[in-house]
């Protein structure tokens, strides 16, 4: 099988798939949490390393915000065709928790919808959350 969908077989004259590589670039940027009192994840810092999107989350923690550190994620584009980057995804392990963050462009915004799954036994239960972020 080489597609699963009319959409994953663009094929140019070439015989090959157009597009190439997914620049990441449209995305960089600081991004900052729409609303100031979040309890979620507060700045995204994303940059570009060799080609590939690299991702710095701030989650709200008091006095000052907690950096989770910086992880590579996978950039996406908006088709087969297009190189542009407009998504992107990353995952974080802290131990007694991963979570996996899905973003997307959209109307000059990022939208970041966040994937909560906890691996100790504290009887919290995975939860989901989507939140809004400008630069």
């Amino acid at each position: 099988m080489k597609f699963t969908r009319a959409e994953d077989k663009l094929i140019g004259e070439s015989g090959q798939a157009g597009g190439g590589p997914v620049d990441p670039s449209p995305l960089t940027g600081i991004w900052l949490n729409t609303d100031k009192r979040t309890g979620g994840i507060t700045k995204l810092v994303l940059t570009q390393n060799d080609g590939g999107l690299m991702v710095r989350a701030f989650g709200a923690c008091d006095p000052a915000p907690c950096d989770w550190g910086e992880v590579r994620g996978e950039a996406f584009s908006s088709g087969v065709g297009s190189p542009e980057g407009m998504a992107f995804t990353v995952s974080y392990q802290f131990g007694f928790m991963e979570t996996f963050l899905a973003v997307y462009f959209k109307g000059g915004i990022l939208v970041l919808d966040s994937f909560n799954t906890f691996n100790d036994d504290s009887g919290r239960s995975n939860y989901f959350s989507r939140e809004f972020f400008h630069n």
